[in-house]
């Protein structure tokens, strides 16, 4: 075991050496037994520091307390900074207690820490066979692994789990070997769950037929971890094709329908899962996907169609000519609220709600001018140059010229400087009345009760009008 992880170890030796090193320490069989094996490594100059010991207190059973202590003791015995961290579930469950503890653990974790996980490679079969039940494919099908950044809370975490490649009668064995402390958790045998189905029924079956079963399922997942790096290889160099680099911001994300419609079905289809995917914890569901791709082929006139995802985030996908767009859930509302434009320190909010607003910069060239914004209408005239003539155009058949999107109708606004048309202004979107100037399109930014939360580095569409 301390040769596996040995090598596991000067694998990420630069990335363990430039970070705070963490362990979720449950006081069970794996945590503690990784534990000990990393105080041993250490102590060889294999591991750079030891690690904090963080034990989750969910108060769920009235052993919690007596594992919260025998945590505390064997760290101080041997060395280890340790930290309790009681959480209350609003419900006795293994959903609310994962979440609760990852969200505990990253509570007292910076971005960039490492956090050690104890999964072994019992863990990662039973994993894999759940999402087999489940219809997976083959980014679900490879399983853990050793090394993730993950996002939790706002802060981008490491997981590191070097004992993946590790059976329980192996981790079992060097647990007795050290007279290891360590607690029973009944939770883990108890075959009201799916995982503790597998583990006691499904599991010993593969095992009698294969003794090596545990291994090969690993093995295989290995396999299909190398297979998805290929594939989404593959998918990232198309979807980059696809997307709609100049209208892309942090709240929008488009995509360009006629660089999709050509590929083969299935790739059109693992297209969409990844463009979805963006800065997504979990992934769209089948049935999302098919949705999107129904948008994407559909040979009507009806923009209206507005496909809600609740994922993470939130988001409203809809479909305008040939782009998809996906909105973050604040963002849409924003675009929904009432105008109120205002003036602040160079900047002019546009529209703004409890969570989101529209800004748009003032250009420096326009400060010392006399600037003013009109909301644009199906009634307002705007002088569009096409060629060598200027055409006063109504705000509707203004709209279609330039391709507005109908969700976006109700979100343009005419700047004029001088009293001179000079700019047409939308999220995302800039063009100009007047060759000669710069311009800049609005952009989302997230707001809070002590201000701007958050501010989006978007980059503009700027075109002549």
């Amino acid at each position: 075991m301390l040769t596996q992880l040995t090598q596991i170890f000067r694998a990420y030796h630069t990335d363990l050496a430039s970070h705070r090193l963490f362990l979720a320490c449950s006081g069970g069989r794996d945590s503690l037994s990784l534990a000990w094996a990393c105080k041993l490594l250490y102590e060889q100059g294999e591991l750079p520091t030891l690690p904090i010991l963080l034990h989750v207190h969910h108060g769920w059973q009235a052993a919690n307390d007596e594992w919260a202590n025998l945590v505390a003791c064997w760290a101080a015995q041997h060395g280890f900074e340790c930290r309790i961290l009681s959480v209350k579930l609003p419900k006795n469950n293994e959903t609310f207690a994962r979440d609760a503890r990852y969200r505990a653990l990253a509570g007292v974790m910076a971005d960039g820490d490492v956090l050690f996980v104890a999964h072994h490679a019992d863990d990662q079969a039973e994993t894999m066979l759940m999402r087999l039940v489940n219809g997976a494919g083959v980014v679900g099908l490879s399983g853990m692994k050793v090394w993730q950044d993950r996002r939790i809370q706002d802060k981008q975490l490491r997981l590191c789990r070097p004992m993946l490649q590790m059976t329980r009668k192996q981790i079992s064995k060097f647990a007795k070997s050290h007279n290891l402390p360590y607690v029973n958790d009944p939770t883990n045998t108890n075959d009201d769950h799916v995982r503790g189905k597998l583990r006691n029924h499904v599991l010993p079956v593969f095992e009698q037929i294969n003794p090596q079963a545990i291994q090969n399922i690993t093995r295989s997942g290995q396999l299909l971890a190398q297979a998805s790096e290929i594939v989404s290889m593959f998918i990232d160099d198309k979807l980059a094709s696809a997307q709609d680099a100049l209208t892309q911001m942090p709240f929008c994300q488009v995509l360009n329908i006629g660089q999709v419609v050509h590929l083969p079905t299935s790739v059109q289809s693992s297209v969409v899962h990844a463009w979805l995917s963006k800065g997504e914890v979990l992934p769209p569901s089948q049935r999302l996907v098919k949705d999107v791709l129904g948008l994407i082929h559909r040979r009507d006139g009806n923009h209206q169609t507005r496909l809600f995802w609740q994922g993470e985030h939130g988001h409203v996908v809809c479909r305008y000519g040939m782009q998809i767009y996906c909105y973050r859930k604040e963002a849409w509302e924003c675009l929904l609220a009432p105008s109120c434009v205002k003036w602040s320190s160079g900047e002019v909010v546009l529209k703004q709600t409890e969570e989101c607003a529209l800004i748009w910069q003032v250009l420096p060239d326009f400060l010392g001018k006399k600037v003013q914004l009109y909301p644009v209408s199906r009634q307002t005239i705007v002088p569009l140059h096409q060629g060598v003539l200027i055409k006063q155009l109504h705000g509707k058949k203004l709209m279609q010229t330039l391709g507005v999107p109908a969700w976006l109708r109700d979100n343009l606004w005419l700047v004029c400087v001088d009293d001179f048309p000079t700019l047409l202004l939308t999220a995302g979107q800039a063009w100009r009345l007047n060759k000669n100037s710069k311009t800049t399109g609005a952009k989302f930014c997230v707001m809070g009760t002590d201000g701007v939360k958050w501010q989006a580095d978007n980059q503009i569409t700027t075109s002549d009008a």
